[in-house]
């Protein structure tokens, strides 16, 4: 099998292309999808300053190092790292650590926030007293919260994710399935500019998981190699694993989806809820109280009982 680009041996199968890839330009072909995607979403100004949040997983591992690749020179252009720790024993103790590491490397600063300053309590704490609720389900809506308030306190332009293709797909299908229109007009990136919320931007989101895996083992970029401890116990999953049986039958499933949600995406952000100040801490949400000081006073009610 040769590549498509050249006549060296292929080691990398593009199924929902229909080309073969040798390493070399699989990395191109990625970098390319990479740089492509900002250009869609983003023009940056020299000046800005963007966090990029880094949890020290393989997606976000090659975030950091696609956005020091493309940016790394741009004279005023301020690039933040940032690991949000959730407090679930001493999983993210160590990708911090690594992620601190590897920013470094870069000459990026990093900084490490935790739950447990930010909201008062961790998810190993939401674990131990709900047994109804997923701690999963606390653990996406306080870390959005903790990013927002971070990104607002380090007067950033924009939030950048490590979201892969995968990720984004699984999200419109969930959101689909549930029929909320809300959740689907708050997936990045934004075009929206909201008061109180700091644009996200998701760069990596036609790149396939497998694709950001071998990626990064080609260039060498590290990461923990090592799932959270709750993942097993959401309902993401069960998406996860649905797509994956789809994409055998056809390769450009996900594809499908994510140009999908981008055709109906005028749409859903006319439809979707004015955000208004939480009554209580002030974040923008769709109602009076927002969902992670909800889930908060239910921990406390389920904790003081």
């Amino acid at each position: 099998m040769k590549c498509s680009k050249c006549n060296r041996e292929a080691e990398f199968q593009i199924k929902y292309a229909g080309i073969n890839l040798c390493r070399e330009h699989f990395v191109e072909f990625v970098h390319r999808k990479v740089k492509t995607e900002i250009k869609e979403q983003v023009r940056f100004n020299k000046d800005d300053r963007v966090i990029i949040a880094v949890s020290g997983g393989k997606d976000s591992m090659m975030l950091l190092h696609e956005m020091h690749s493309i940016f790394g020179k741009w004279h005023n252009f301020e690039m933040i790292a940032v690991t949000v720790d959730e407090g679930i024993g001493d999983f993210r103790v160590k990708c911090s650590e690594l992620a601190h590491r590897y920013a470094r490397s870069l000459d990026i600063e990093h900084h490490t926030v935790k739950f447990k300053d930010y909201i008062g309590i961790t998810t190993d704490d939401v674990a131990s007293v709900d047994s109804e609720l997923k701690p999963c389900t606390y653990c996406g809506v306080f870390r959005r919260k903790v990013l927002n308030v971070y990104a607002k306190e380090m007067s950033a332009n924009y939030l950048v994710l490590g979201l892969n293709l995968d990720d984004f797909a699984q999200s419109v299908l969930m959101n689909v399935t549930r029929g909320d229109v809300a959740r689907l007009a708050r997936l990045a990136p934004h075009k929206r500019v909201h008061t109180g919320f700091v644009p996200r931007l998701a760069p990596l989101r036609r790149v396939l998981e497998s694709e950001v895996r071998n990626y990064n083992e080609i260039m060498g970029i590290p990461y923990v190699n090592k799932r959270c401890p709750y993942a097993p116990q959401a309902i993401r999953d069960e998406y996860r694993n649905f797509l994956n049986e789809l994409e055998k039958r056809d390769p450009a499933v996900k594809f499908s989806t994510l140009n999908f949600f981008d055709k109906i995406r005028p749409m859903v952000d006319s439809e979707a809820p004015q955000l208004q100040p939480c009554e209580i801490c002030g974040e923008p949400t769709v109602g009076k109280v927002c969902k992670a000081c909800e889930l908060k006073m239910r921990y406390e009610k389920l904790k003081n009982r």
